[in-house]
C-alpha cells in the first residue's frame, strides 16, 4: 500500500473461521482477549471478522486507534448494542450516552470527579484501606492462602457504594449485604447480554433473567431512595455544596444548568458502580501477581512508603502525590495487564481514518493491549520495569510511548473516574508493600488471563508476610 493508497473494508484480511457461525465460536470463550491478539498476529494490525455474518473491523495499530478515539463521539460512538442493552436495564448515563446527550452528562460527571472531590472522598479511600490492612495482617499471622482478586474486589465494593452515595457496605469483612448481592447478579449479566448473539431474554425469561429483573428493581428502589435523601441533606446543609460528601450529592451540586432528571441521576449513580469495582480491582489484582513475583520492586515501594508518611496507610492526600513509585507500580502494571484490552465502537458516518474507508455503521473493536507490549513503543515491553514511568528512568528502556496506553480510553471520551481509580491503587500498593512481603502460592504460568466484563487474573493465589522492622 503506498501511502496515498485508500484502503477498503472489504479488501483487509481475516482469519479463518467456520461456516455461516464465522469467527464466534473461537471468540466466544473466557480469553477473546488473548484470540484476537492470536488473530493480529496471524492478519496484521487491520483485519476484519463476523459473527454469524455480522462483521466487525479489528484494530491493534495505535495511530488508527488513536484517530477514532479523538474522533468521538462526532465521528465514533460507543457500539450501539453496549446502549441497547443499558437502556434495556433503566440505566442512561454518561457512560452509554452519545451526541448531544452525552454533552449535557459530561461536565458535570467530570466535576463530581475532579481532583478536588476526589480529595473530599479520601477518608472514605483510607478508611477501607485500613480495614482491608488488617484482614491482612491477620491472614499473615495464620499464613492464610489468600485469593486477593475476591478480596481486592471487596475493597472497591465498599469504597464505590460509599463514595457512589454514601452506603456504607463492609463486603471487606465479609459482611454481605442484599445491595451488594444484587450487584453481584447485574453486573456479569451485563456482559453476557453485550457478547450474545440472539437476545433470547426478549422472548423467553428464564431464571437468571427472572433473577437479573429482580436484582435491577431492588437497586433501582434503593437508589431513588438516596437520590431523595440527597436533595433533602443539600437543602437542609448548604455547607454540602461546597463540600459533597459523596459523587450523588456532588453531581446534585452540579446539576444546575443541566437540570437532570430524576432518571439520568439513576443512570449515572449506576454507571459509577458498573465502571468503579471490576477494573479497579482487576488492577490490583495483576499489581499483587507482579509484587509477588518481585521482591525488589516491593522493597523500592516500601521504602517510599516509610520517607513519605509514618502511619500504617498514607494518612492525607497529600502524601499520595508524593508516592511517585507506587504510581509507577500502577502504571506498569496497567500496561502490561490492561483490564479493557479492547474497545467497541461503531462509526456515525462515512469516514476515512490513516487512508482506511470506513462506512457508515461499521462496527469496529480497538484492540490496544498488543501496542502497549510492542518494542516500537516500549523497550524490553514483556519485562515489569516500574521505572520505566519514573523521570530520569533507567536508560536502557530507549522506547517509551505513553500515548498509546489506553487503560481509561482516550480523547474527550476517555474515562472520568481515572483520578479516583489511580487513587485507589496507589494507596493499596504503597500501603500493603509497606507492611508486607508477597508470595505466589501457584507458578505464574498456571495464573490465567480471563475475560468477562473486564480482564481478571484466575487463580491467583498468594501469601502475605508480615515486614519486620
Amino acid at each position: 500500500m503506498t501511502d496515498n493508497q485508500l484502503v477498503e473494508v472489504r479488501e483487509l484480511k481475516s482469519p479463518k473461521g467456520a461456516f455461516l457461525l464465522g469467527h464466534l465460536p473461537q471468540f466466544n470463550t473466557y480469553n477473546k482477549h488473548q484470540v484476537l491478539e492470536r488473530w493480529v498476529e496471524e492478519c496484521g494490525d487491520l483485519f476484519k471478522i463476523h459473527f454469524v455474518g455480522k462483521e466487525f473491523v479489528v484494530s491493534a495499530n495505535p495511530d488508527i486507534n488513536n484517530k477514532m478515539l479523538r474522533l468521538r463521539p462526532e465521528g465514533f460512538k460507543r457500539f450501539s448494542k453496549i446502549d441497547e442493552i443499558l437502556k434495556e436495564m433503566g440505566v442512561d448515563g454518561v457512560f452509554n450516552a452519545e451526541g448531544d446527550t452525552w454533552k449535557r452528562h459530561r461536565k458535570p460527571i467530570a466535576e463530581a470527579l475532579s481532583v478536588k472531590n476526589v480529595k473530599a472522598y479520601y477518608p472514605i479511600i483510607l478508611d477501607k484501606t485500613n480495614r482491608i490492612l488488617e484482614k491482612f495482617k491477620n491472614y499473615s499471622q495464620q499464613k492464610t492462602i489468600v485469593d486477593v482478586q475476591k478480596e481486592f474486589m471487596a475493597f472497591t465494593i465498599d469504597i464505590t457504594t460509599e463514595i457512589a452515595f454514601g452506603h456504607k457496605l463492609d463486603t471487606i469483612n465479609n459482611r454481605a449485604d442484599s445491595f451488594q448481592k444484587h450487584l453481584e447478579v447485574i453486573f456479569p449479566m451485563i456482559n453476557t447480554r453485550v457478547t450474545a448473539p440472539i437476545p433470547i431474554w426478549r422472548y423467553f425469561k428464564r431464571k437468571k433473567d427472572k433473577t437479573l429483573d429482580d436484582s435491577l428493581k431492588a437497586i433501582e428502589k434503593v437508589i431513588y431512595e438516596f437520590i431523595d435523601g440527597a436533595k433533602k441533606r443539600i437543602a437542609e446543609n448548604p455547607k454540602l455544596k461546597e463540600h459533597p460528601s459523596n459523587f450523588l450529592e456532588a453531581l446534585l451540586v452540579e446539576n444546575g444548568d443541566v437540570n437532570f432528571t430524576d432518571k439520568e441521576i439513576y443512570g449515572n449513580v449506576f454507571t459509577m458502580l458498573l465502571a468503579g469495582e471490576d477494573t479497579t480491582s482487576n488492577s490490583l489484582s495483576w499489581a499483587m501477581f507482579y509484587l509477588a513475583q518481585h521482591p525488589e520492586t516491593v522493597e523500592k515501594v516500601r521504602e517510599e512508603a516509610k520517607r513519605v508518611y509514618t502511619e500504617d496507610a498514607p494518612n492525607n492526600y497529600e502524601n499520595v502525590e508524593d508516592l511517585k513509585y507506587a504510581n509507577a507500580v500502577a502504571q506498569e502494571t496497567m500496561r502490561l495487564k490492561p483490564t479493557t484490552p479492547q474497545l467497541y465502537l461503531e462509526s456515525n458516518d462515512d469516514i476515512i481514518v490513516e487512508h482506511v474507508v470506513i462506512p457508515k455503521g461499521t462496527s469496529i473493536i480497538l484492540q490496544n493491549k498488543v501496542a502497549q507490549t510492542q518494542d516500537d513503543y516500549f523497550s524490553s515491553p514483556d519485562d515489569f520495569v516500574p521505572e520505566r514511568w519514573l523521570s530520569g528512568g533507567c536508560p536502557m528502556h530507549e522506547n517509551h510511548a505513553p500515548n498509546v496506553m489506553r487503560a481509561f480510553g482516550g480523547g474527550a471520551r476517555y474515562c472520568p473516574g481515572m483520578h479516583l481509580a489511580k487513587t485507589e491503587m496507589v494507596v493499596l500498593i504503597s500501603t500493603l508493600c509497606k507492611h508486607f512481603n508477597f508470595e505466589l502460592e501457584v507458578a505464574p504460568e498456571d495464573v490465567r488471563e480471563k475475560f468477562e466484563f473486564t480482564m481478571y487474573p484466575g487463580n491467583l493465589k498468594v501469601t502475605f508476610t508480615p515486614v519486620v522492622d
